[in-house]
């Protein structure tokens, strides 16, 4: 008979996986017995780990059935109840309590919550470093209201809140800028670099820019050069504020003298940035340096655990948080109003009210939203058929009949215009499949070879960071001929360091896949023209309210959602939450 019955019932009906049985084993085992107690909260602390939380809560599930009556895969047990569980782990050799040596594989803090050690380490030095920044003002500028005044029209009510962030941002150590896409964001933060340079406090120089991804660090440098272009008034960007944008993790890679010489560091679509990566910027960022933190707290949490930006922002509403004076939600939209197809879209979604977003949906006054019905494998098939004929064929054709690498440069770029984005990346409604469909349908047009790997005109997006080769997880690219040396593919986003195009050899490739469609969660730091959302079954616990709002602000001028109208209510409602412990030690 099982030491561990109830973990081996979830593991039987799929509720955990076998890692997670394995390691609750391993650390029963370390505790030198069969306590199941031990095992059953070890077991459903690896799960949610790897579902994105830092740790679990033992209040809101003792004493219940789990998983809760959502799910209907059966097999669900009672857990123990909060006080008998609680005194059973505190006791126990493998937990650490947080006021004592915490050297357990796991901790279990004050409130009840159950971490992996790694977890609470990472997160208990997020929030000292968050505090101490937050508490820190800068020496300031005597002329900074006047730069702020020659920067912001004082009578403009639009501008009083990015005027409220730049002044943060040139007084405190820590200013995070929260706002949808269209609310300014980069407006602002280039706006901030000017009154920093205005006031003597930084030169461009000193300012270090980053983002999670290739494509996010390229948008980012690109929108913020215009920006700045346009504050100067001139034809072209002065060489003392062209900003370089890079990666987070080539930011990290830096020598501590190099990472010395920033004394702000800017981090863009900071909602992508999880527990690991923040904490690891925390302990790199130099003690005189300030950081700027931009995003979206109504966007994606990150895809490893932690929901760091969403924290930050929930304890800034706290009275006594210290963090209260350091976060500014931008409110006004300049690319649509709220009355807007698109806006209003966003608006009911990010309320939660599904009903309303089927109304939206089905408002036939507007061109921008449009909802068509999809079900099933056979509704994506077909969908992909569509989609091959509109837009992949013609891409495919277009880049083979271009036999000069040399014109390049002066074509408009090919992933801006449409976007189809799916919730799920495997399953009936997934990318892969439809990824797989599109490379069939072209197949059997005639315009592809299965046998041909690096077909002319195939979508690449690399999944893996390759620093010897200056490509980054999210880098797109398209096979293209170049001539007498064959496929290459261009990067579209990016540069050699003489400004030319970026053309890569296929065998110098990091780890890569085709993209006719990308996942919400692959799309996140990028927006297009045109986007086709594609969210799949109702009963799916990944389609949220986060990841549909977050799908549907990809787009600047249509959004169409091909589904269920059954689905689209279930993720309207259904609200992510995730388990961590960072905005109870900011407030």
């Amino acid at each position: 008979m099982s030491a561990f019955p109830d973990v081996d019932a979830l593991l039987e009906h799929r509720h955990i996986e076998d890692i997670d049985r394995h390691f609750a084993a391993l650390i029963a085992e370390r505790a030198g017995g069969a306590e199941e107690h031990l095992a059953l909260a070890t077991a459903i602390l690896s799960r949610h780990t790897r579902n994105g939380h830092t740790c679990i809560d033992l209040k809101d599930i003792a004493g219940k059935h789990w998983p809760d009556k959502h799910d209907a895969r059966g097999g669900r047990i009672k857990l123990p109840g909060f006080e008998d569980w609680l005194g059973r782990l505190a006791e126990n050799s493998a937990v650490a309590r947080v006021d004592g040596a915490a050297s357990q594989p796991l901790v279990l803090d004050e409130a009840g919550r159950l971490y992996l050690n790694r977890m609470w380490q990472r997160e208990k030095l997020a929030a000292i470093r968050l505090r101490e920044l937050a508490g820190r003002e800068t020496s300031g500028a005597a002329d900074l209201e006047a730069a702020l005044d020659e920067l912001f029209e004082k009578d403009d009510p639009r501008l009083v809140l990015p005027r409220q962030a730049a002044h943060i941002a040139a007084s405190r150590y820590l200013c995070c800028i929260s706002g949808g896409p269209g609310t300014g964001k980069t407006y602002t933060v280039a706006k901030i670099i000017m009154a920093l340079i205005r006031t003597g406090q930084v030169e461009a120089s000193d300012i270090a820019f980053a983002a999670p991804t290739g494509k996010a660090a390229a948008r980012l440098q690109e929108a913020t050069r215009e920006s700045l272009r346009k504050m100067h008034g001139g034809e072209s960007l002065p060489e003392e504020l062209a900003v370089e944008v890079s990666t987070i993790h080539r930011w990290l890679m830096k020598s501590d003298a190099e990472r010395g010489l920033a004394d702000v560091l800017i981090i863009d679509e900071a909602s992508m940035v999880d527990i690991h990566l923040m904490s690891r910027v925390l302990k790199a960022l130099p003690e005189a340096a300030r950081l700027i933190l931009l995003g979206d707290s109504h966007q994606l949490s990150s895809v490893e655990p932690g929901s760091v930006f969403a924290d930050i922002c929930g304890a800034a509403r706290g009275p006594h948080s210290p963090l209260r004076h350091c976060v500014v939600n931008l409110e006004h939209n300049w690319r649509f109003d709220a009355e807007s197809g698109i806006g209003r879209l966003a608006g009911t979604i990010k309320a939660g009210d599904a009903e309303a977003t089927i109304h939206a949906l089905e408002d036939l006054d507007t061109d921008s939203i449009r909802f068509e019905n999809l079900s099933g494998s056979a509704g994506l098939d077909a969908l992909a058929e569509r989609f091959t004929e509109a837009h992949y064929a013609p891409m495919v054709n277009q880049f083979q009949s271009l036999a000069d690498a040399g014109r390049l440069a002066s074509l408009e770029h090919p992933f801006r215009h449409f976007m189809a984005l799916c919730s799920h990346r495997r399953g009936p409604s997934g990318s892969e499949r439809f990824n797989l469909r599109v490379e069939q349908n072209l197949s059997r047009r005639g315009l592809i070879s299965g046998k041909e790997e690096f077909y002319i005109g195939r979508p690449i997006i690399v999944t893996r960071n390759d620093h010897r080769g200056r490509l980054a997880n999210g880098d797109t690219g398209i096979v293209v001929n170049s001539g007498e040396a064959g496929a290459k593919v261009w990067f579209p986003d990016l540069r050699e360091a003489d400004g030319s195009v970026r053309l890569v050899t296929p065998q110098r490739l990091p780890p890569h896949e085709s993209f006719h469609a990308l996942t919400v969660h692959r799309s996140q730091g990028s927006e297009y023209d045109e986007v086709a959302v594609i969210p799949g079954p109702a009963e799916s616990p990944v389609n949220t309210r986060e990841l549909l709002y977050t799908a549907v602000t990809r787009a600047r001028e249509k959004v169409v959602i091909h589904g269920e109208r059954e689905a689209i209510k279930a993720a309207t409602e259904r609200e992510t939450s995730r388990g961590t412990g960072l905005k109870d030690a900011l407030l």
